[in-house]
């Protein structure tokens, strides 16, 4: 998929429904930089997003994928082509998640060892205190990588009205969670909950 064309394709679109970035944020429920990364061919929107923003911009997700506005003679070999760059983003996601995890695990692992280290060997407090900074600080950047590389993949899906969004980045750091599911506030149905974290949609159709 070509991200600049499909970028200014998104731009164009919205344009012609008279929406600034900012209402076009305020209706998919992502903020207005979120919308201006994908207007410059920055990243593709999460595939959680891309029904309820073809629905505003009056386009098929086919559409949206391919760039530009299709003929029927185009539409089946577009769909097929833009079936197998959504399968392959589909890895790409999986390998974002297992880098994150190994990011988030190598700074945990790098603080215990430190403070092993400060606390077993003999050596100057200021060094102790040094040690136990550097790898407080290795964590902290090992888990911020994780987190950033993480909200980035996937969508949340309501349990209670099905819709899915992407939460903020502060909703995301801030939230209590688990393994599998995070509490946060549906920003359709107002509600809160633990609602679980999803990939992309194996079943929905390109020609929706």
């Amino acid at each position: 998929m070509d991200n600049k064309k499909i970028g200014a394709f998104i731009a164009k679109e919205r344009k012609l429904q008279g929406l600034t970035q900012a209402e076009f944020a305020h209706r998919l429920y992502v903020s207005e930089k979120t919308v201006s990364k994908w207007e410059n061919g920055r990243g593709l929107p999460d595939t959680g997003l891309l029904i309820g923003l073809c629905s505003i911009l009056k386009i098929t997700v086919n559409e949206l994928l391919s760039g530009e506005r299709l003929t029927e003679a185009d539409y089946k070999e577009r769909a097929e082509n833009n079936m197998t760059d959504l399968l392959l983003q589909r890895k790409s996601n999986k390998k974002k998640i297992l880098f994150s995890s190994v990011c988030a695990l190598l700074g945990v692992s790098v603080l215990f060892v430190c403070v092993m280290l400060a606390g077993f060997l003999d050596m100057p407090v200021w060094l102790r205190i040094c040690l136990i900074i550097y790898g407080f600080l290795i964590c902290v950047f090992g888990i911020g990588v994780a987190v950033v590389y993480d909200v980035n993949v996937g969508s949340f899906e309501c349990s209670y009205c099905g819709k899915k969004f992407a939460p903020t980045l502060k909703a995301y750091i801030f939230s209590l969670h688990t393994l599998t599911a995070r509490r946060l506030k549906c920003p359709y149905c107002g509600k809160k909950g633990m609602f679980k974290k999803r990939m992309q949609d194996k079943d929905k159709s390109l020609s929706e």
